[in-house]
């Protein structure tokens, strides 16, 4: 995030938008968009920072950019992140922390409405086996999420962990899908994530629905 002051701005100008700047900043804050900012050594007259920001796609996140007040003079450049397996900072199990990995991804997608991007969390020949008739690799989820309702959105909790083997972790999930014109819809997930070329992805996927 590199700002350029254009010339001639006074130093009340600056003085202005710092503080508009720092109010933005404890909204997003708030909203849970910007998690972390660091300033990197500086030369004489440079401005420059590190953000860590969270939104759910890449047009999202631009929002949130777009929307801070020292966007105005900053040029951003945007490095796409994802959880790593072996972070030490992050809750729980190995195990948890690599259902996170792809389980995050997953509800991203989801909540986004972008059946692609659903699809690309799992594996080439997954069985996937949601509310309706089970199917088998990426395009059967992608056509089933593309059948759902715009503005659904999931939440996730992990139950049950289990290390079937090096490259196969298997997780037992509570997941509440929320509509906007329905009550949430909560169901019983079991999903295996396998280790593969492009990372963890989801080789089966089974709701349960218990009344």
């Amino acid at each position: 995030m590199v700002t350029t002051v254009p010339a001639g701005t006074t130093d009340d100008a600056v003085a202005e938008m710092r503080a508009r700047e720092a109010a933005r900043s404890a909204e997003l804050a708030a909203r849970g968009n910007l998690l972390r900012l660091w300033r990197p050594p500086l030369k004489p007259g440079e401005w420059r920072s590190f953000g860590l920001f969270s939104a759910p796609d890449a047009d999202q996140l631009e929002t949130v950019l777009a929307s801070m007040p020292l966007r105005a003079w900053r040029h951003d450049t945007v490095t796409p992140l994802t959880p790593h397996p072996s972070d030490p900072g992050q809750p729980g199990t190995a195990e948890e922390r690599i259902l996170r990995g792809v389980l995050d991804r997953w509800k991203a997608a989801v909540d986004a409405h972008d059946p692609p991007g659903v699809a690309q969390c799992f594996t080439d020949d997954a069985i996937f086996q949601g509310l309706h008739p089970y199917t088998v690799g990426p395009e059967g989820v992608a056509a089933y999420y593309d059948s759902q309702p715009m503005g659904m959105t999931a939440a996730y909790e992990i139950r049950e962990t289990r290390r079937l083997s090096e490259d196969l972790v298997l997780g037992y999930l509570s997941v509440d899908f929320a509509f906007t014109d329905r009550p949430v819809l909560t169901v019983n997930l079991s999903v295996v994530t396998r280790k593969t070329d492009r990372g963890w992805l989801i080789s089966h996927y089974q709701v349960s629905k218990l009344n």
